[in-house]
């Protein structure tokens, strides 16, 4: 995994190790969409009518990185932080009238599972290079109504930590 950037392994580590998130009857699984921010998509059409595997009850969107350097030994970076934001959206689901897919509780799942997903690969293999370690530094949770959705969004900033330049 590590042969690839870092943005390619965060999107190919959460998308192996999310696992299968349940609907709100707790027995059938959300559909995700895991994709890079900025796309071109129509997010209600992702939610609502999109051809199989969808329409989805998650979107994943991976933007870009910000970079910061650390322990500068007169002016000389020794090693780079990248921090990556990863977006969670999803919206409420009604089917005649009843929620089958809550937003808000659809957030909460993902965010365990997230967490879950980033401990199995958040360091890279012994002997890969480049070496890495990833870690959660923050989630920030929006709500809002737009479009006629009701639309949830967490944003999850992973750190990448790595002693390349």
């Amino acid at each position: 995994m590590a042969a690839t950037d870092p943005r390619t392994t965060i999107l190919n580590g959460v998308k192996n190790n999310l696992g299968n998130i349940k609907l709100d009857d707790g027995a059938t699984n959300a559909e995700v969409i895991h994709l890079w921010e900025g796309g071109p998509e129509l997010m209600k059409y992702l939610f609502f009518d999109a051809v199989a595997p969808g329409p989805y009850d998650i979107i994943v969107s991976y933007g870009e990185p910000r970079s910061r350097s650390e322990r500068d030994i007169q002016d000389i970076p020794t090693h780079y932080l990248m921090s990556y934001p990863v977006t969670v959206t999803t919206v409420d689901k009604p089917l005649s009238g009843v929620l089958v897919c809550t937003g808000m509780s659809m957030q909460y799942k993902v965010t365990y599972a997230l967490r879950a997903a980033v401990a199995a690969f958040a360091q890279s293999a012994a002997g890969v290079s480049p070496a890495y370690t990833l870690t959660i530094r923050t989630d920030d949770s929006t709500s809002r109504r737009v479009g006629g959705l009701n639309l949830y969004e967490t944003k999850h900033v992973l750190e990448y930590e790595t002693d390349y330049a």
